[in-house]
Formats: structure tokens, C-alpha cells, sequence
């Protein structure tokens, strides 16, 4: 049997299996540094963060008026379509809510894709699982403020707990340990970061650090008038110190 009819046979057995998906991008030139890639992605979020751009993968009342993407479909054109990709981005929502994410990532792997995960960093155990198994080859997590509850809370709602800042500082503590690429990105709000929680957080990030504008286009929350442009973002880091030389403007 060859290599595709055998993946294809293992394609079509997947009736059974299920990762709800709620997005898909047939190709990005953007979401993963260096490499063409399609963007997954997953539905269900265990944050509500007040600039959240993708409220229809979030909130229920609105993935109640939507179908999740049949996996079958999905790795089924991956399979069509590999020889014209370097990679598959999986973002959300948050992937790692999702016990079977390692399965659906190694049938993505036998494809010969690599894989990028975008986290919000509640789930080490996973991730720990994802790396030392070697299923993804970069790993963005999103920081969403300084390692204080209240702070964080602020960001992401009242949903976020103390064992879930326990999580997110693991999983910091593995990607500063990681092999693999990495990168921790802070999406910065003029209502809920200052000066010093920047600082803060250039001082605690020692991998690739990216500091980005939100999208206000469509939020979870009004935010217009709470946003840092580039500009602004720009201006920022240069009076801030440390300076550090990982930490960049995206």
C-alpha cells in the first residue's frame, strides 16, 4: 500500500474522530515566520479577553448558530494540498482545550507538515506532551498581562483563576526550556498595561518577544478607545528600559 492510499485510508476512518473546528484558511503567508501554511481554527475558549477578535469561536450563544468543519474534510484536502504547503498553523479559540489535539497533530505530521500552536498557556500538561513527542515545531503563546491574577483577570474576565496563572507561568517556564521555536506575544491595551507592567514583562520574557497592536475591527468588548497604535507601541519601547534584545514590534 502506498504512502497516500495508506493516509487516506486512515483519513476516511475518522468518523469517530473529533476536534471541532471552526475556521479554516487555505493559506497564509503571515501566521507562521518563513513558511506557507494553512490556519486552523479550533472553537471553545476557556478566556474572554476583552479585544478577542474571534468572538464566534468563543462565545457559545454565537457557536450555536455555526457547524464546526468536518475533520475528515479538512485532512482530506491537507492531503490534496501538502506538496503546495510548508506548515498548518493551530490557533482558536484555545487548541489545547481539546483532548484529541496530539492525534489530529500526528496525522497532520505524517503529511509531512510542520506544525505551529498558538496557546494561551492554561494547559502545560499538553504542551508538554506536544513537544517532548515532537508534534509541533513552533509554539506563540499569548501573555496576557503581568503574572498577577488581578491583572490577568482583567485582560481575560472573571473566568480566569489562580490555577490558571499557575498554568500559564508553567508553560512560560517550558517554552523558555523549549528546543523548538518559540515566541510569547503581548497584545497591549492603554486601559490595562502601563509602563511598568511592560517593563515588567520584557524582564520576565527571555525568548522572542512581540509587542502588538489590538485589532479593534471586531472585539469581544468596545476597545476603540482603548487601544495602543504602532506608533504609540513604538514610542513606548524606546523610553522603556531594559530595551532587551528580544523583544520586537509586530
Amino acid at each position: 500500500m502506498s504512502y497516500n492510499s495508506a493516509f487516506q485510508q486512515q483519513a476516511s476512518g475518522n468518523e469517530g474522530f473529533h476536534l471541532p473546528i471552526g475556521g479554516f484558511l487555505k493559506q497564509s503567508f503571515s501566521d507562521y515566520p518563513g513558511r506557507v501554511a494553512a490556519v486552523l481554527f479550533t472553537r471553545g475558549c476557556n478566556f474572554r479577553c476583552v479585544y478577542c477578535h474571534n468572538p464566534e469561536l468563543v462565545l457559545p450563544d454565537l457557536l450555536r448558530h455555526s457547524k464546526p468543519y468536518e475533520v475528515k474534510g479538512i485532512l482530506a484536502w491537507l492531503l490534496s494540498n501538502s506538496s503546495f504547503l510548508d506548515a498548518v498553523v493551530i490557533t482558536g479559540g484555545e487548541p489545547t482545550l481539546h483532548p484529541s489535539l496530539p492525534e489530529f497533530i500526528r496525522q497532520i505530521k505524517s503529511l509531512g507538515l510542520e506544525v505551529k500552536l498558538d496557546t494561551n498557556g492554561t494547559n502545560p500538561q499538553m504542551l508538554e506532551v506536544l513537544m517532548s513527542e515532537k508534534l509541533v515545531d513552533y509554539v506563540a503563546m499569548d501573555i496576557k498581562s503581568v503574572l498577577d491574577h488581578q491583572k490577568y483577570a482583567s485582560v481575560c474576565g472573571e473566568c480566569f483563576t489562580e490555577t490558571m496563572l499557575d498554568a500559564v507561568e508553567r508553560s512560560l517556564a517550558l517554552l523558555h526550556e523549549a528546543v523548538i521555536d518559540c515566541e510569547i506575544r503581548t497584545t497591549l491595551l492603554g486601559s490595562h498595561h502601563t509602563e511598568k507592567d511592560i517593563t515588567e514583562l520584557i524582564r520576565l520574557v527571555r525568548i522572542p518577544y512581540f509587542l502588538q497592536e489590538c485589532n479593534s475591527l471586531k472585539t469581544l468588548q468596545a476597545v476603540a478607545g482603548k487601544k495602543l497604535g504602532r506608533e504609540e507601541i513604538a514610542e513606548l519601547m524606546e523610553s522603556l528600559e531594559p530595551k532587551g534584545g528580544n523583544v520586537c514590534l509586530r
